[in-house]
Formats: C-alpha cells, sequence, structure tokens
C-alpha cells in the first residue's frame, strides 16, 4: 500500500500531457484522455491507492471512475452533455482494506446512476466496449451487462460497473430518435497502390482526400510503401489474401488463408503478412469467397485478430458470409464493406453517381466503408466533390475513427 500511495504522488507530481496548462480555467471536471501509456500507469495506480490506501474516501474513487468513463464515452463521439446524472446516498463507509465503498451488486442502487439517450444508429457493442476497456484500465470491470427492449423501440443497454463485486456505477443506454447524429462519416479504402505509375501513387498520397492504404504483403515494396504512406499521414490496413471460390485456379497469392490449414498454420501466416506491411491499424480480406464462410477458418482469424487487437473489414463483393456471425460469437471487431468507387470500369458519370449514392448513404447509416480502387479519374472526382461533401455534413475518416 505505501509503495502504490508514493508512486500516485510521484504520478501527480507529473501533468499529463491530457491536462490543461496551469492557469488555466476550467468549467467543471474534464473527462481523462488517455494519451500514452504514461496515462494508463498513472490512472491505474491512482485507482488502485483510492481503493486500499484510501477506501474510506469513496467521494475520490467515483469521481475518477466517472471522468475516465466519460473520457472513453466522448473518444467514441458520445458528449458528457448526454449523460443525465443522479447521485444517491453513500452506503456506509469502510475500514482501510475492505476495497472500495460501494454498492454490492443486489442490494441497493448504485451511487452513481448515468442515463444516456444516444441516436437510434449507435452501436450498443461500441459503447459496451469502450466503458469496458475504461473499467479494465482502473482495475474494475462489469459486473452486468444486458440487452432489454427499450421503452419506445429497439433494444437498450443496461450495465452495472464497478470494482470486485461493489457496483459504482449504473448506466443505461438508450436510443432515441430525437437525438440526432453528430455527423455522417465515410472510411475509404484504397487497395493496390503502389509506386508504378509513380506520379499517381505521389498523387494520392498528397491528395487532400482522406484514406486509409491496404497493402498486399506480397507487394516486392509493401514495407517502404507501408512507411511512406503512414509518414503522409495515412493509415495503413493488411489486405490479407485469403482462399477464393475457384482455388487453386484462382490463386489468391502467397501466404493465403487456406480452408486445409490448421489454427496453427493460420496464426503463422498472419504473423507473416503482417511483419511484411509493418504496423496496421485493421485487416481487409483480399479475395476469399470460400475462406469467408468457413466458420473453422473464420473463427481462427477473428480469435488472432481480436488478440491483436485488429478488426477485420468483410469486403466480400456478393452474398452474405460468417464474419458479423463469428464475428459476435468471439467478441472480434467486424465492419462490411458498403460500396466501391473503381474509375477503371466505369466513366466519370458513373463514377460521380456511385459517388453521390455512397454520400447519401452514410447520411443513412451514420458511418460505412468504401473500397477505392486507384484511378487518376476517381482521385479528380473526389478532389472536386470533396467541398460537396463536407458541406452535407459528410467527413472522411481513417479506418480507426470507425473500427473502434
Amino acid at each position: 500500500m505505501i509503495l502504490t500511495g508514493a508512486a500516485v504522488l510521484i504520478a501527480r507530481g507529473r501533468a499529463p500531457s491530457s491536462q490543461a496548462p496551469a492557469g488555466t480555467e476550467q468549467a467543471g471536471p474534464k473527462p481523462f484522455i488517455v494519451d500514452s501509456d504514461w496515462d494508463r500507469v498513472r490512472l491505474r495506480l491512482e485507482s488502485e491507492y483510492l481503493r486500499t490506501v484510501r477506501a474510506r474516501d469513496q467521494a475520490a474513487l467515483l469521481r475518477l471512475t466517472s471522468r475516465t468513463l466519460r473520457g472513453a464515452l466522448e473518444e467514441i463521439g458520445i458528449d458528457k452533455s448526454r449523460i443525465e446524472e443522479r447521485t444517491l446516498a453513500a452506503p456506509a463507509t469502510a475500514t482501510p482494506g475492505d476495497g472500495p465503498v460501494a454498492t454490492p451488486v443486489g442490494s441497493s442502487p448504485a451511487p452513481i446512476q448515468w442515463r444516456i439517450q444516444v441516436p437510434r444508429r449507435a452501436s450498443l457493442y461500441k459503447i459496451n466496449d469502450a466503458l469496458t476497456q475504461a473499467m479494465l484500465l482502473l482495475g474494475g470491470s462489469v459486473i452486468r451487462g444486458v440487452e432489454r427492449p427499450a421503452p419506445v423501440a429497439g433494444m437498450l443497454l443496461d450495465l452495472r460497473l464497478g470494482f470486485g463485486k461493489q457496483v459504482t456505477h449504473a448506466i443505461t443506454v438508450e436510443p432515441n430518435e430525437a437525438v440526432a447524429d453528430q455527423g455522417a462519416q465515410i472510411a475509404l479504402i484504397v487497395t493496390d497502390l503502389d509506386r508504378s505509375p509513380v506520379a499517381l501513387y505521389r498523387s494520392f498520397l498528397k491528395s487532400p482526400v482522406l484514406f486509409s492504404v491496404a497493402l498486399r504483403p506480397d507487394e516486392p515494396e509493401a514495407g517502404r510503401i507501408s512507411r511512406e504512406v503512414r509518414e503522409e499521414q495515412h493509415e495503413v490496413i493488411l489486405y490479407l489474401p485469403m482462399e477464393p471460390k475457384g482455388y487453386p485456379r484462382v490463386d489468391p497469392g502467397k501466404d493465403a488463408i487456406l480452408l486445409d490449414l490448421s489454427r496453427i498454420d493460420i496464426e503463422d501466416r498472419i504473423m507473416r503478412c503482417l511483419s511484411a506491411v509493418g504496423p496496421v491499424q485493421a485487416v481487409v480480406n483480399r479475395l476469399g469467397s470460400a475462406a469467408l464462410n468457413d466458420p473453422d477458418v473464420m473463427r481462427a482469424v477473428l480469435d488472432e485478430l481480436k488478440r491483436r487487437d485488429l478488426p477485420f473489414i468483410d469486403a466480400h463483393a456478393s452474398g452474405s458470409t460468417m464474419v458479423q456471425e463469428i464475428g459476435e460469437e468471439t467478441g472480434a471487431r467486424t465492419l462490411p464493406v458498403a460500396a466501391t468507387l473503381d474509375g477503371n470500369r466505369a466513366a466519370a458519370a458513373v463514377v460521380r453517381a456511385n459517388l453521390k449514392e455512397i454520400v447519401a448513404s452514410a447520411v443513412a447509416r451514420g458511418s460505412i466503408v468504401v473500397m477505392v480502387r486507384p484511378s487518376t479519374m476517381v482521385l479528380d472526382i473526389l478532389e472536386a466533390e470533396l467541398p460537396r461533401i463536407k458541406a452535407q455534413g459528410v467527413e472522411l475518416v481513417p479506418i480507426s475513427r470507425i473500427a473502434l
């Protein structure tokens, strides 16, 4: 306990990068924005200190937990103004060593109760995950969580958060038609971008259009391209080769995920592909019409990506796959591709019409992922339409903003 208390005192002596400078006026408590490993260590140490050395000080632990949870929600676009808070009388205090003073499950209401209203199409999974990760950061957990029918329509999320068996926060997340979305988002993924022709390659990297780049691991210059893409502030995605229907006549390439591979072989191939490309923000399939519909293969792939904290993007062009079903089963993050922009097979008027439909779809659905085949025509159209896209309240974002 003494070591923990000393560590917290040291941590408090170093202002984290996310705090305002001394003398800056602040309106109410600010949420914690966790920007670094140091912030994570500091939060965990302070939480342990409050739960052990200062176990009688329930208010301090509740403040720390609330600020951390608000920060997690703001990172996924839920402003603190959406939180309706009720504070109930605290239960009897404990003696040092008893753990945090809070509410055992089922005994009485939690001392902090939140009702959060979100847009109808908000992802309850994303909200649940953000709150779960925030509690784990503090050394706590989601003690109980259920989805149940909302009073008007849809489903609501009912959570009990705390430390051990002690509940500190009861949170209800309820969709509401009257709550407007903050804005639609489109994540563009450019595929098959290489250094030849170099003029097109440089035009994409220097473009004001924000996009992520999917790189094939068998691209001879994958490492160099990956570095150059990241230097221009674009995100990199692994373009993972997977077995298509018609294999081996249709060859997906080196280190492809094949149906006859063992789980260990699949994990090894994913590791080699990631090593060839370098740091990535997500994984998207290249081909894969057979592999995406094999439950054993997809379970192995998604388990490995979940272990690496990487989302999987299902780019299968037609028909359903098992990606979403296995993703829900394993808890892995998955996203579907909604559309494709390809100027190599269509006239400019067709590409403009497709882009108009994509923007309308984003407005209706909130956020979508779009694959882009690189060409001068597509880039020119995207750059020309960028002001109109923004004027409609649609934001082009990196894949990490959508695949939370």
